[in-house]
C-alpha cells in the first residue's frame, strides 16, 4: 500500500531539497570566487575560475626577493629579546635640598599647644545653690562648680544650661563640653 503524503508536506520537502541544492552549489563553487556576469559566465564554473586567476596574475606586481633582502635594514640591537624580562632602570636620584640656615633675627618658635581635654560632660545638676557639673574620663566621675579644680589639672570656667567651659589650670586649652556630644 502506498503512503499518501499531504500536499503541504510535499511543498515543504521540495523547498528543503531546493535549499540543499543551493548550499551544495555554493560549496562547490567556493566562497573566494566572485560571481561574474557576461560572456565568461557562460563558459561555466571552470572557465570563470581560470579567468579570475588570470586577471589576478596580471594585476599583481612583480616581486623580486633579492631586492627585498638588499633593502632590509640590519637590526640595531642584536642582544634585545622582547620575550625576556629586562632589568628595570634605576629610579632617578632624588636630591633633597638642604634647609636654609636659621635666621638669627627670627622670633623663637611657639610652644606646642596643650593636649586636648579628654573629659566628657555627663550631666549638670541644678539645685538650690550654684549648678554642679558631672564629668567622666571613662573610668571615674568628677563633680565640680564654677571655679573648682577637677582631677587636679582642669578648672571649670563656666557652667551653662547644656554645656560647660573648661580649661587647664593656667588658662590654656579652653574647651566647651556639651551634653549632646
Amino acid at each position: 500500500m502506498p503512503v499518501k503524503v499531504p500536499p503541504r508536506q510535499t511543498l515543504v520537502l521540495a523547498a528543503l531539497l531546493l535549499a540543499l541544492v543551493v548550499v551544495v552549489i555554493y560549496q562547490l563553487r567556493g566562497p573566494g570566487v566572485a560571481a561574474t556576469v557576461g560572456p565568461v559566465a557562460a563558459a561555466g564554473p571552470a572557465g570563470s575560475r581560470s579567468a579570475a586567476a588570470r586577471d589576478r596574475a596580471e594585476s599583481a606586481p612583480e616581486v623580486r626577493l633579492s631586492a627585498l633582502k638588499a633593502s632590509k635594514p640590519a637590526p640595531a640591537d642584536k642582544g634585545r629579546n622582547l620575550f625576556r624580562d629586562q632589568p628595570k632602570a634605576p629610579p632617578p636620584s632624588v636630591v633633597t635640598p638642604t634647609p636654609p640656615p636659621p635666621d638669627p633675627n627670627a622670633p623663637p618658635p611657639l610652644p606646642p599647644p596643650p593636649p586636648l581635654i579628654t573629659l566628657k560632660l555627663v550631666g549638670i545638676v541644678q539645685g538650690a545653690g550654684r549648678p554642679v557639673a558631672a564629668l567622666t574620663d571613662g573610668r571615674d566621675v568628677f563633680y565640680g562648680r564654677e571655679g573648682d579644680v577637677v582631677e587636679g589639672r582642669y578648672k571649670i570656667v563656666k557652667i551653662n544650661v547644656e554645656s560647660i567651659d573648661i580649661a587647664y589650670l593656667d588658662g590654656r586649652g579652653q574647651r566647651r563640653l556639651s551634653l549632646t556630644g
